[in-house]
């Protein structure tokens, strides 16, 4: 068994990565993390480019590791 270090976000910024995930989960690349901060953008609605870019962050590497089979966080 490998074990992982992750890095530590908010609650509040993993719930809306994995609603978004999950309401749109044809919108997202695991390997573009541009792509999905446009999406990000486009799907909802932040005040804050800094929550906007941590979310899209935090989308791409949720699927990144699911494409590698890491584990399923969704």
């Amino acid at each position: 068994m490998v074990t992982r270090m992750e890095n530590i976000r908010p609650t509040y910024i993993k719930r809306i990565a994995k609603e978004l995930i999950n309401m749109y989960p044809d919108k997202f690349v695991a390997s573009d993390s541009q792509h999905n901060k446009e999406n990000v953008l486009e799907l909802a609605d932040f005040d804050s480019k800094v929550l906007q870019n941590r979310v899209a962050g935090y989308i791409t590497r949720i699927l990144a590791s699911q494409k590698k089979g890491y584990r399923n966080e969704t």
